[in-house]
């Protein structure tokens, strides 16, 4: 017989005990229910809090992450821009920045063209960064990231002294010299003003800009000069020559050295080599920079170094400010003395040069009905370029003084008419003093009317006189 108690649970009471289980469910459900209702304020409170937080920090990662997108994507295409400079065209034509930059190797050492800073700078012993402007070569220094391009003249135009006194550039006589003698005489249309630093360069460790002036023409300066040098090397560099900076010590200027710098009296002579910065607008022509085939700025102006035909004499401008001031492009065949009796230039002595070229010279010219008579520089050079102004002369034909500019420097060794105490000043490198009666070569200064400008047309870079 079955256990009594199996009975009672398995077989008599089963929906009932499935009811208390049901039953229990039910209150453990309620009793759920009544705990959820206990607290759901404060969850709902935490919630919220965290729902606040969360787009709070998703509110400032997306601002960070935008201002993020705008920094560094200006940054790129600002840097794209200096690197992949813009190419202006017009008729298939390109900005000469961007032609010489796109065609150029970039280089990381040795000789060649350097990027710094978002700047183009040739350095070391390069041969293909020459350009002609103004029928005059240059040597391209840097290309700058607006597009700007700085050049220095390839020869020295003159010999001078930097001032009477060691003062900053844009105080001292070659600035003026610079200023009336070039910038007066080239094409200012192509030209944009350089910033010039003033202030007083004692230590070269310790080269400041804190003052500058500002021109269209000025020398290169002392950190210029030595950002072109590279494993002893610069392209400016040529033997024994020596030309002017545009910085200056407590009681010296200071000049290049061979690829080194030093300081002497502001009143040495030395090489004027003129430094411009050329409109970033400026277009290529033609040429690949080295110097038999040199970037070409077209310029169809007569301006400074211009060539002009006569007959057969082919004359360069030295000076347009009045009349067209010409000089020969060649010494004359033969040497001859100065004057016997004066170290003035006189037309009126008969043993003078000055009464030859004047008569005798003058007189077998095909082309001297066109000439007009000019006033020339005679005056002594006792202290200041200022000097050399002092006194002039009248006549068709005369010969350089150290004050005019002269073009092509290997032509030289001729007499000036410039004198210091009792010799005479010969145009070389280094300067030399000579005697009146030693016998020298000759370069002959001419001029011709202004009114003449429009009559002189070009052909083949060379200006002809018509009619």
């Amino acid at each position: 017989m079955k256990d009594i108690d199996d009975i009672e649970i398995l077989d008599l009471e089963p929906k009932r005990e499935i009811k208390k289980e049901s039953v229990f469910k039910e209150n453990k459900n309620i009793e759920t229910r009544v705990k959820k209702e206990e607290v759901p304020m404060k969850k709902k409170r935490k919630v919220k809090k965290g729902k606040m937080f969360q787009l709070i920090f998703c509110l400032v990662s997306f601002l960070f992450i935008l201002g993020c997108l705008i920094h560094y994507g200006s940054r790129f295409i600002k840097y794209y821009r200096i690197y992949n400079p813009k190419v202006d065209s017009s008729g298939g034509a390109l900005l000469l920045s961007s032609y010489i930059t796109g065609n150029s190797e970039i280089v990381y050492e040795g000789s060649g063209l350097y990027i710094t800073s978002g700047n183009y700078i040739y350095k070391g012993d390069v041969s293909n960064n020459y350009i002609k402007f103004n029928n005059l070569l240059w040597r391209i220094i840097r290309i700058n990231k607006d597009n700007t391009i700085e050049v220095i003249l390839d020869d020295y135009l003159n010999m001078l002294p930097y001032s009477s006194s060691p003062v900053s550039f844009d105080k001292s006589d070659i600035y003026k010299y610079l200023d009336e003698k070039v910038f007066n005489n080239i094409d200012k249309d192509m030209l944009v003003k350089e910033n010039i630093c003033t202030d007083m360069v004692s230590d070269l460790s310790n080269i400041k800009c804190d003052n500058t002036a500002s021109g269209y023409v000025k020398l290169l300066d002392i950190t210029g000069f030595l950002n072109t040098v590279k494993d002893k090397k610069s392209y400016l560099v040529k033997e024994d020559e020596i030309f002017w900076l545009s910085d200056y010590a407590e009681d010296k200027v200071w000049h290049t050295n061979g690829v080194n710098v030093s300081s002497s009296k502001e009143t040495s002579f030395y090489e004027i080599r003129p430094v411009i910065k050329l409109k970033n607008s400026v277009m290529f022509e033609s040429g690949d920079g080295t110097k038999e085939k040199p970037y070409i700025i077209k310029n169809n102006k007569l301006s400074l170094g211009s060539r002009v035909k006569l007959g057969e004499d082919t004359y360069i401008v030295y000076d347009i400010s009045d009349n067209i001031k010409l000089m020969s492009e060649k010494v004359l065949e033969d040497k001859k003395t100065y004057d016997k009796n004066s170290l003035k230039f006189n037309v009126e002595n008969d043993e003078s040069l000055g009464k030859y070229l004047n008569t005798t010279y003058y007189d077998n010219l095909s082309y001297k009905d066109k000439l007009v008579k000019n006033n020339w520089y005679i005056g002594e050079f006792k202290n200041s370029i200022s000097d050399m102004e002092s006194e002039k002369v009248e006549s068709f034909i005369g010969i350089p003084s150290m004050l005019d500019i002269k073009l092509d420097s290997s032509v030289n060794g001729y007499f000036t008419t410039t004198y210091n105490n009792d010799m005479l000043w010969v145009y070389e490198n280094p300067l030399r003093v000579s005697r009146s009666t030693s016998e020298r070569n000759v370069r002959i200064t001419i001029a011709i009317s202004k009114d003449n400008i429009n009559k002189l047309k070009e052909d083949n870079g060379i200006f002809k006189l018509e009619g």
